[in-house]
């Protein structure tokens, strides 16, 4: 029933009903107002002032017809000896078939809503919808498996219908289709031909909503929920731009050490300030607070680590807790390449890569080691090839030196066959012969370089000394070891060589023994270089024996560099760990040992919620682990943190928090850099920065979970489409 409120001035106002008839509204003057049912009746009712307006009911019959129908609807039923009859009639009547069928339709309406008129008139709305993201989420898987596979999504004809490639994201988009009706019809015959969502501009646009607004807005929410974080950040040129993958180290919900990759940045300039600049940027455009910040992992550049200019004395500005450490495994690896600087062994190492070199640079020599080591390691069936000295680092230094000694017996056979033309009965015609001048003299060159007593013991020397540092290179690397854990490992190591410097002359012993027989296989003698009055580019320290010529000039010296070394490069390492080893049960416990953390209690007094309270936090977490055994105590922050109760130790458990986000290694950095190699190809030297940022964060984060519904759901609301993606009435 159509209602109207009636004006004040006494006019009255006409409006037409559902049905288009006029209808007559009651000013407040007790004029009388026709309204109109929907059914076009009218009936009377009473205003203010006494007076009668007739309003229609819902059944089309004025209030005067209803007042003859019988007392079943107008007054209760009291005549029961009659109620056969009574209820027999009522029954049949038209207004009581009428009113069962409304109420039935009201109890259909609420007890199955999908019968309700707005979503009948929805239900074609609804199917266009869910077909639309239907194909959108087909859109959204292929530009995840893209991206997490890192290939390349454009081709060079990027049309359905195209002969040439249409490149990764049509072609698979294709495939999907043969198994998808719905898609097919899409690519075959779209709705809208301007609203195919295939474009680059889409894919952009899904690139984004995977990496920057789910990944990435992820990674963020879980190091605000961390409060504090650490930044590890190095810069990297690919095609003349220089590049920034920038990352934070945090502890998750789980108390797990976690590194991971929030953004990669261009830069106009390396320099402290651009850096510090585009750090600063991100965390600000993200949200993170940079005050929160308590470490920083870089390189040792003059531009990072300068306490005047460099980025970490910028970032320090902002939060003077962010304490930095220059990156361990760099210092590990500067450590080698200061103690290989000694000319004896910088020597031996250029013959070594001269002659790795000369052999994997050419197809045909290298085919003839390979039939040379095939004849002579039959036996053992062990094929190492010759791997090339890496520069930055250890690890797969070490694995060159161990394929470059399963192999020095063959790579001398292989030279003789080349510079002396021997040994040609045992091989094939093809690799034997054939070898011009050219050849021939850089393989007399090799071979006299290699067949030298001093080369030979110089090798193993380094090889051997530099072993103890494989393994520790390898667990730097890790992203959950905590700054506790890498100091008790270089701290070991250096424990290592101290033993070794005062053991030299019977380590030494040993390893002469195998030089020599390692000499004899390959015809060369026992010899040292001759002297003279007046050297200064070799070693000339006086001895009676080659043995100890060698000990003195070569094998003290160069373990004396690598102590030294040690001591220099990892000195920050060991003043920042040694204010937080007094939390570590297995050193708190240890009776030889006292560790004072009054310094880090001070430093980070702001940050502890309690800190007139950890000397008593401090007993009676010693009382916890002196009932038990030292295998049962943790000898590391990663591990004591899960053993901490944050509820009875909340000063104990942020120091814990603290210590494991201080950073050890920009490793996690590297590999992101080791990324844009796969990435950002020669043929997609020109990506934007933002796609090349999202892409990275897909490919980076490959295990991590998305939803694609979800991603459907962000992309749908970025901004309005020309496709339906979304109504107010469809959850």
């Amino acid at each position: 029933m159509f209602r109207k409120k009636a004006k004040m001035d006494g006019q009255t106002t006409k409006e037409s009903n559902r049905d288009g008839q006029p209808t007559e509204v009651t000013d407040g003057d007790g004029q009388t107002t026709e309204v109109s049912n929907g059914d076009g009746q009218t009936t009377e009712v009473s205003n203010g002032d006494g007076q009668t307006t007739e309003v229609s009911n819902g059944d089309g019959q004025t209030t005067e017809e209803r007042k003859q129908l019988s007392s079943m609807v107008n007054a209760p039923f009291t005549k029961w000896y009659k109620k056969t009859k009574a209820i027999g009639n009522h029954s049949s009547k038209s207004y009581h078939l009428a009113a069962f069928e409304r109420a039935k339709l009201f109890l259909q309406s609420i007890e199955n809503p999908n019968t309700q008129i707005s979503v009948r008139m929805d239900s074609a709305k609804e199917a266009n919808i869910k077909e639309n993201r239907h194909i959108l989420k087909c859109v959204a898987e292929t530009v995840l498996y893209c991206g997490r596979q890192c290939i390349a999504l454009r081709g060079s004809a990027e049309t359905h219908n195209s002969t040439g490639n249409p490149g990764n994201f049509l072609a698979l988009m294709k495939l999907l289709a043969n198994h998808n009706e719905k898609l097919k019809q899409h690519l075959e015959k779209p709705k809208l031909k301007n609203a195919t969502y295939l474009s680059p501009q889409s894919q952009n646009e899904m690139i984004d909503v995977i990496g920057k607004h789910m990944i990435q807005a992820k990674v963020v929410e879980e190091v605000k929920h961390a409060q504090i974080y650490t930044v590890l950040a190095d810069e990297v040129t690919s095609h003349n731009v220089e590049l920034m993958p920038m990352c934070v180290r945090f502890v998750d919900n789980h108390l797990n050490i976690r590194e991971e990759l929030l953004e990669i940045c261009a830069l106009p300039r390396i320099t402290g300030r651009h850096i510090a600049t585009a750090i600063k940027n991100v965390l600000s455009h993200l949200g993170i607070e940079i005050a929160d910040c308590r470490g920083q992992g870089y390189d040792g550049a003059s531009n990072m680590s300068s306490e005047n200019v460099g980025v970490q004395a910028l970032i320090k500005k902002d939060a003077p807790k962010a304490v930095y450490m220059h990156c361990n495994g760099h210092c590990l690896n500067l450590v080698i390449a200061r103690s290989c600087a000694l000319p004896v062994v910088r020597n031996m190492i250029d013959k070594m890569k001269s002659s790795v070199i000369f052999f994997t640079s050419s197809p045909k020599r290298e085919h003839l080691l390979k039939e040379v080591v095939d004849k002579g390691a039959h036996s053992t069936g062990k094929r190492k090839p010759l791997v090339d000295l890496c520069r930055t680092r250890w690890a797969a230094r070490h694995d060159a030196y161990s394929h470059f000694y399963s192999a020095f017996i063959f790579i001398i056979k292989a030279l003789e066959v080349m510079a002396h033309g021997l040994h040609t009965e045992e091989y094939s015609e093809d690799v034997t012969t054939g070898w011009d001048g050219k050849y021939k003299s850089e393989a007399y060159g090799l071979l006299s370089g290699l067949q030298n007593f001093g080369f030979i013991l110089t090798f193993l020397t380094v090889y051997q000394v530099l072993s103890h540092l494989a393994g520790i290179t390898v667990k730097l690397q890790s992203t959950s070891i905590d700054i506790i854990e890498a100091f008790s490992m270089v701290d070991e190591v250096k424990t290592v060589y101290k033993e070794l410097r005062e053991t030299i002359e019977d380590d030494f012993n040993q390893i002469y023994e195998q030089a020599v027989r390692m000499a004899a296989q390959v015809n060369v003698q026992p010899s040292r270089p001759r002297a003279t009055g007046r050297q200064t580019h070799r070693e000339n320290v006086p001895a009676g024996t080659v043995k100890d010529y060698y000990l003195r000039n070569m094998a003290i010296p160069f373990l004396d560099h690598v102590i030294s070394e040690f001591n220099s490069r990892f000195s920050p390492l060991s003043v920042t760990a040694s204010r937080l080893m007094g939390l570590i049960p297995s050193i708190q416990c240890n009776s030889d040992v006292t560790v004072d953390i009054s310094e880090a209690v001070c430093l980070y007094q702001d940050d502890l919620p309690s800190p007139e309270l950890i000397d008593q936090e401090l007993k009676r977490w010693k009382l916890k682990w002196q009932t038990k055994s030292s295998e049962q105590r943790p000898s590391s922050c990663a591990e004591a943190i899960k053993e901490c109760d944050e509820m009875i130790y909340p000063n104990i458990f942020k120091l814990f928090k603290i210590a494991c986000t201080l950073p050890v290694t920009s490793c996690e950095c590297e590999r992101s850099a080791s990324t844009l190699r796969r990435l950002n190809t020669f043929m997609r030297s020109n990506m934007g920065e933002d796609r090349m940022s999202s892409l990275a964060l897909i490919h980076t984060h490959y295990d991590m979970a998305v939803d694609l519904d979800e991603a459907v759901q962000i992309y749908s609301k970025m901004h309005p489409r020309r496709l339906e993606l979304m109504s107010i009435l469809i959850p």
